[in-house]
């Protein structure tokens, strides 16, 4: 329960470094997080960057979703 809590931590942390002004991060379930972004441009822009910034801090089994008004995408879980 402690290493998932710091775990977590530590994510909420890092990513609050790593995505753009207006973004949050929420966890949806302890294998889904969302991040839901302000308009169509940023929440692409954050999904094109995913892959470098995003998934190295995700846990195997996670999945990703970025979410605005009129924008989804969900990854596939981490390998």
């Amino acid at each position: 329960m402690i290493h998932s809590q710091l775990h977590q931590n530590a994510l909420d942390l890092l990513l609050s470094l790593v995505l753009p002004y207006g973004c949050s991060f929420s966890v949806l379930s302890d294998s889904t997080y969302r991040i839901s972004c302000p308009d169509y441009e940023i929440a692409d822009k954050v999904w094109e960057n995913r892959v470098n910034c995003i998934f190295p801090l995700l846990k195997s089994g996670q999945a990703l979703e970025v979410v605005a008004s009129n924008y989804y995408a969900r990854s596939h879980p981490k390998i």
